[in-house]
C-alpha cells in the first residue's frame, strides 16, 4: 500500500508521539509498504529500519497544530503534500490537522482517510485540544471535528479515548480500538556501566527513571516529593524530559522544591539530552521505571519500561489501568500522593521476588497486548477493509 501519515512533529523532536509515528512508519516500510510522513519540525535522515520512508517537512505545522497561527502558513504546503501522489490510505493525527485535512478534501486521492487523536482531555484541567480557556469551547471544537465526514475511520489508541470520541459525537461503527504497540527488540539491550558513569551514578545506586514530558498533568513534582520521603539515599532519580511552551514554568517550580529540599544528588533532570533511539540504553541502566501522572490516555513510557524488563509503577488512574494489572505487571499508587507512591518505590526495591513477578509479567503484556506488530497488523486491517 502506499501510505500517508500526517502529524505535527516527528524526530528528532522528543515526545511519545513522535516516537509512536516513528515505529508506525518504520513498521509498515518494513513490511513493504511505501511510506510518506508528513510533518514539521527538522529535516532527519529518512532511513527506517529495513526500510525507508520520505519525509515531508512542513514549516509552522507544530505551530499550527497547537494553535498558535493560522491556516496560511500551511495550507498551501499541507495541500501540495497531499495531492503529490495517489495514496492507497492517508491517517491523520490530531484534532487541528485533521480540520486543515478536511479542507482539503477535494484535492486528495486517497481510498481511505483514518483518524487519530492523542490529545488527552483532563476535563478537571477544562482540556481537551488545549487551546482554549473554556472548556465548553474545548468540547465543542472538538467535537465539532470529531463530527465532521473526512475519515472513513476513526482510531483510538486506548479504551480512554475510544470512551472520549463517543462523547464527543463519533459514529461507533467507525470507530476502531487499537492499542499502542511496542517494539521489543529496540529494548533488549546491554548494561553500559559507561552510562552510569556519564551520569555521576553508583553502581549499586537504585535508579528510577521517569521519562516525561515536564508538565503538570505528569506528577514530576509528586515523584520528586516521594524521593525526598525516603530515607534510603541510595534511590536516585532521573527524569529525562522536554520543555516545551507553557512547561518552564512547572520547571521552575520542580527545580525550586529540588533545591529547597537540597535534593541535587538524588534528583537529575536532563532536558533533550535523551531521545527514542538513546531511550533502551537508558531503561537498560535504570532499575525501575515510573509513571506519577494523574491523568493519561495510555503510558506507553510503562510500556517500554515493561519491554526493557523493568518493573513499573504508575499511578492508579484512566488509561494507566490499561496498561498496569496490580501486582502481575505492575504496581499501581494513588494519584497525587507523593507517601503512597514511596512506599510503591521502597516496597520494589526490597522485594526482589515481587520485582522479578513484574517483570515477566510486564513482557508478557507487552508480546500479548501491546506489541508494535500486533499494532501494524490490526491497522494494515483498517487501511485495507472498504
Amino acid at each position: 500500500m502506499k501510505i500517508c501519515l500526517i502529524h505535527h512533529s516527528f524526530p528528532p523532536q522528543i515526545g511519545g508521539g513522535e516516537t509512536h509515528m516513528y515505529l508506525l512508519a518504520s513498521g509498515f516500510s518494513e513490511r513493504g509498504h511505501e511510506v510518506t510522513v508528513v510533518t514539521g519540525g527538522d529535516d532527519v535522515s529518512s532511513e527506517g529500519g529495513n526500510g525507508k520512508f520520505s519525509v515531508i517537512r512542513i514549516g509552522n505545522f507544530r505551530d499550527f497544530a497547537k494553535g498558535k497561527i493560522s491556516f496560511p502558513y500551511i495550507l498551501d504546503d499541507l495541500a501540495k503534500a497531499v495531492s503529490s501522489k495517489d495514496f492507497d490510505v492517508v491517517h491523520v493525527h490530531n484534532f487541528m490537522l485533521g480540520l486543515a485535512y478536511a479542507s482539503l478534501s477535494s484535492l486528495i486521492k486517497t481510498k481511505k482517510t483514518v483518524f487519530t487523536f492523542h490529545s488527552t482531555p483532563i476535563p478537571e484541567e477544562g482540556k481537551i485540544i488545549g487551546h482554549f480557556s473554556d472548556y465548553g469551547v474545548e468540547k465543542a471544537f472538538a467535537s465539532f471535528i470529531i463530527k465532521l465526514p473526512f475519515y472513513n475511520t476513526l482510531v483510538c489508541p486506548s479504551r480512554y479515548y475510544y470512551d472520549w470520541a463517543l462523547k464527543l459525537g463519533a459514529e461507533k461503527s467507525k470507530t476502531k480500538l487499537v492499542y499502542h504497540g511496542i517494539d521489543e527488540k529496540s529494548f533488549i539491550v546491554k548494561k553500559d556501566s559507561s552510562w552510569r558513569m556519564r551520569y555521576g551514578y553508583a553502581a549499586d545506586d537504585f535508579i528510577v527513571v521517569c521519562p516525561a514530558r515536564m508538565i503538570r498533568r505528569k506528577g514530576i513534582l509528586d515523584l520528586v516529593k516521594a524521593i525526598q520521603i525516603l530515607d534510603d539515599k541510595k534511590i536516585k532519580l532521573f527524569i529525562p524530559t522536554s520543555v516545551q511552551n507553557g512547561s518552564a514554568e512547572y520547571l521552575a517550580l520542580v527545580t525550586d522544591f529540588i533545591q529547597k529540599q537540597n535534593l541535587f544528588d538524588r534528583v537529575k533532570i536532563v532536558i533533550d539530552a535523551e531521545n527514542f533511539r538513546s531511550m533502551p540504553q537508558v531503561f537498560a541502566n535504570c532499575d525501575l521505571c515510573v509513571l506519577p501522572s494523574h491523568i493519561e490516555g495510555l503510558g506507553i513510557v510503562l510500556l517500554e519500561g515493561m519491554a526493557a524488563g523493568m518493573p513499573v509503577i504508575g499511578s492508579d488512574t484512566f488509561g494507566i489501568r490499561e496498561v498496569i494489572r496490580e501486582g502481575i505487571n505492575g504496581l499501581l499508587s494513588k494519584p497525587n500522593d507523593p507517601k503512597d507512591l514511596a512506599k510503591k518505590i521502597l516496597r520494589i526495591r526490597k522485594d526482589g521476588e515481587l520485582s522479578a513477578i513484574l517483570v515477566n509479567g510486564g513482557k508478557s503484556s507487552v508480546r500479548s497486548d501491546f506489541s508494535l506488530t500486533r499494532q501494524l497488523e490490526s491497522l494494515e486491517l483498517i487501511y485495507q477493509n472498504n
